[in-house]
């Protein structure tokens, strides 16, 4: 019976941060396809280190000053200069002016 918790433990453990993996991924889905990304957009996002699901919540594109907000949960990146997800982060982080 022990074991059974520990392996039902061990599988849980690993499906909520797959779970999470999953969300992030549908949510940055609707704002655009990254398979039909130009190179040079990806090469972009790679060179100032754009993440989806941002590691720190107080640098998310959305308390950029480089974002502009467009439809829910996604917006336009000046640095890029294309659609991201408002979750997302990437080091030109520069938070808004108050």
């Amino acid at each position: 019976m022990n074991s059974n918790r520990r392996r039902f433990l061990g599988l849980a453990a690993t499906a909520v941060p797959l779970a999470a993996l999953g969300a992030s991924s549908a949510w940055a889905a609707a704002c655009y396809d990254s398979a039909t990304l130009p190179l040079s957009q990806k090469n972009r996002r790679r060179s100032i280190g754009y993440m989806e699901a941002a590691a720190d919540p107080a640098r998310r594109c959305a308390g950029c000053a480089f974002f502009t907000a467009a439809e829910e949960g996604c917006g336009n990146c000046l640095m890029l200069n294309a659609t991201v997800n408002a979750g997302a982060s990437c080091g030109s982080f520069a938070p808004r002016g108050k």
